[in-house]
């Protein structure tokens, strides 16, 4: 598998038909309400708080990707795209890397952020063309009380992890006259 890999973030929940494997709501401290999806080797998290909603992916190329996001990138070795969004009342800080280390599961990863309050993980017990250790997974962890949630891919067939950290807060507006 050499397919690259992309970040895309839409405003709203895009018109893209996605098999779930594994799904999860939760609540940041701020009142940001995510729902987060594994979909395969790939993630979806819709992040929504009143009217406003953001919908983030990290997946491999597929023709079928709405073309209207916010922003599509190739992840490439050794560059963060490091970014911030905003959209209506959501501040929406993102940091991606394509990285040359393999974690052996969600719980190494997650020993490496600290406050983690939730995780949802999947592992592919038979990855195509793939049958070394470790096995390949994708995974979500979550700090509420840092309005923070992470998300690792992990491909062992090349070498490699896509790891993320997003942080999304609520823009304070000022009230001075």
């Amino acid at each position: 598998m050499n397919e690259p890999i992309y970040f895309s973030l839409y405003q709203k929940v895009p018109d893209y038909n996605v098999r779930i494997f594994k799904t999860a709501n939760w609540a940041l401290g701020n009142g940001v309400e995510l729902e987060v999806n594994i979909i395969g080797k790939s993630h979806r998290v819709i992040s929504r708080r009143g009217e406003d909603c953001l919908t983030e992916f990290i997946t491999c190329f597929d023709d079928s990707l709405p073309e209207q996001a916010l922003e599509s990138v190739c992840l490439q070795p050794g560059i963060a795209h490091d970014q911030e969004y905003r959209s209506g009342n959501l501040a929406y800080r993102v940091n991606v890397e394509h990285v040359s280390r393999i974690f052996n599961s969600m719980q190494e990863f997650t020993d490496t952020l600290g406050g983690i309050s939730e995780t949802l993980t999947h592992e592919f017990k038979s990855a195509p063309g793939y049958s070394g250790a470790p096995l390949p997974f994708t995974g979500l962890a979550l700090n509420s009380d840092t309005n923070t949630f992470y998300t690792i891919h992990t491909y062992p067939e090349r070498g490699i992890s896509i790891i993320s950290q997003t942080a999304i807060n609520l823009p304070v507006l000022s009230t001075a006259s």
